[in-house]
Protein backbone atom coordinates (compact mmCIF):
# COMPACT_ATOMS: atom_id res chain seq x y z
CA UNK A 1 0.00 0.00 0.00
CA UNK A 2 1.32 3.40 -0.80
CA UNK A 3 2.52 5.94 2.00
CA UNK A 4 2.14 9.79 2.35
CA UNK A 5 4.50 11.64 1.14
CA UNK A 6 5.23 14.81 2.55
CA UNK A 7 6.59 16.16 -0.64
CA UNK A 8 4.65 16.60 -4.04
CA UNK A 9 7.00 15.65 -6.18
CA UNK A 10 10.19 13.57 -4.97
CA UNK A 11 11.54 13.37 -8.40
CA UNK A 12 11.78 17.17 -8.32
CA UNK A 13 13.42 17.07 -5.10
CA UNK A 14 15.81 14.85 -6.43
CA UNK A 15 16.56 16.74 -9.17
CA UNK A 16 17.59 20.09 -6.88
CA UNK A 17 19.52 17.95 -4.80
CA UNK A 18 21.40 17.03 -7.75
CA UNK A 19 21.55 20.50 -9.38
CA UNK A 20 23.11 21.69 -5.74
CA UNK A 21 25.70 18.50 -5.40
CA UNK A 22 26.68 19.67 -8.91
CA UNK A 23 27.37 23.58 -8.59
CA UNK A 24 28.86 22.41 -5.25
CA UNK A 25 30.97 20.13 -7.30
CA UNK A 26 31.79 22.79 -9.87
CA UNK A 27 32.98 25.52 -7.37
CA UNK A 28 34.81 22.78 -5.48
CA UNK A 29 36.87 22.48 -9.47
CA UNK A 30 36.79 26.01 -10.00
CA UNK A 31 38.60 26.71 -6.38
CA UNK A 32 41.47 24.12 -6.96
CA UNK A 33 41.91 25.50 -10.61
CA UNK A 34 42.45 28.64 -8.68
CA UNK A 35 45.06 27.24 -6.25
CA UNK A 36 46.65 25.29 -9.26
CA UNK A 37 47.13 28.31 -11.40
CA UNK A 38 48.44 29.95 -8.60
CA UNK A 39 51.40 27.20 -7.60
CA UNK A 40 52.20 26.90 -11.03
CA UNK A 41 53.99 29.97 -12.72
CA UNK A 42 52.22 29.21 -16.36
CA UNK A 43 48.92 30.13 -17.07
CA UNK A 44 46.53 27.63 -17.81
CA UNK A 45 45.98 26.72 -21.30
CA UNK A 46 42.21 25.44 -21.29
CA UNK A 47 38.98 27.37 -20.57
CA UNK A 48 36.39 26.88 -17.63
CA UNK A 49 34.48 23.66 -17.73
CA UNK A 50 30.75 25.11 -18.70
CA UNK A 51 27.59 23.11 -18.13
CA UNK A 52 27.01 20.45 -20.19
CA UNK A 53 24.05 21.48 -22.75
CA UNK A 54 21.61 19.05 -21.99
CA UNK A 55 21.72 21.07 -18.45
CA UNK A 56 21.49 23.97 -20.35
CA UNK A 57 18.23 23.42 -21.72
CA UNK A 58 16.57 21.70 -18.77
CA UNK A 59 17.42 25.26 -17.26
CA UNK A 60 15.96 26.98 -20.05
CA UNK A 61 12.68 24.72 -19.50
CA UNK A 62 12.29 24.82 -16.07
CA UNK A 63 12.66 28.90 -16.32
CA UNK A 64 9.47 29.12 -18.92
CA UNK A 65 7.73 26.90 -17.35
CA UNK A 66 5.26 29.40 -15.16
CA UNK A 67 3.31 26.78 -13.16
CA UNK A 68 4.40 23.41 -12.20
CA UNK A 69 3.33 20.46 -14.07
CA UNK A 70 1.09 17.87 -13.21
CA UNK A 71 2.44 14.93 -10.79
CA UNK A 72 2.55 12.12 -13.34
CA UNK A 73 0.77 9.08 -13.49
CA UNK A 74 2.87 6.35 -11.72
CA UNK A 75 2.60 2.87 -13.22
CA UNK A 76 0.39 1.23 -11.16
CA UNK A 77 0.07 -2.59 -12.84
CA UNK A 78 -0.68 -4.32 -10.01
CA UNK A 79 -3.65 -1.91 -8.62
CA UNK A 80 -5.01 -1.70 -12.37
CA UNK A 81 -5.57 -5.71 -12.40
CA UNK A 82 -6.73 -5.69 -9.01
CA UNK A 83 -9.48 -3.04 -10.74
CA UNK A 84 -9.97 -5.11 -13.17
CA UNK A 85 -10.20 -8.25 -11.82
CA UNK A 86 -12.70 -6.04 -9.69
CA UNK A 87 -14.67 -4.92 -12.91
CA UNK A 88 -15.20 -8.18 -14.32
CA UNK A 89 -16.54 -9.95 -10.90
CA UNK A 90 -19.18 -7.15 -10.38
CA UNK A 91 -20.72 -7.78 -14.26
CA UNK A 92 -20.32 -11.38 -13.65
CA UNK A 93 -22.50 -10.62 -9.90
CA UNK A 94 -24.62 -8.40 -12.15
CA UNK A 95 -25.61 -11.26 -14.70
CA UNK A 96 -26.08 -13.55 -12.09
CA UNK A 97 -28.55 -11.23 -10.61
CA UNK A 98 -30.56 -10.35 -14.18
CA UNK A 99 -30.77 -14.26 -14.51
CA UNK A 100 -32.09 -14.67 -11.34
CA UNK A 101 -34.51 -11.88 -11.77
CA UNK A 102 -35.71 -12.97 -15.39
CA UNK A 103 -36.12 -16.82 -13.95
CA UNK A 104 -38.45 -15.38 -11.04
CA UNK A 105 -40.48 -12.87 -13.25
CA UNK A 106 -40.77 -15.70 -15.93
CA UNK A 107 -41.79 -18.19 -13.30
CA UNK A 108 -43.91 -15.70 -11.95
CA UNK A 109 -45.92 -14.71 -15.44
CA UNK A 110 -46.74 -18.71 -16.09
CA UNK A 111 -48.25 -19.49 -12.99
CA UNK A 112 -51.85 -20.19 -13.14
CA UNK A 113 -54.21 -17.60 -12.17
CA UNK A 114 -56.43 -19.11 -9.32
CA UNK A 115 -59.51 -16.81 -8.68
CA UNK A 116 -62.39 -15.93 -9.62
Amino acid sequence: MPWNRNEPDPLEARRRQLAEQERLLAEQRRLLTEQLQQSSDAPAKHKPADHPVWRMEDDVRHRLSAEPTPVRKRNLARQRQRDMALVFSLVILLLIVLVIALWVARVHNSAPVTGA
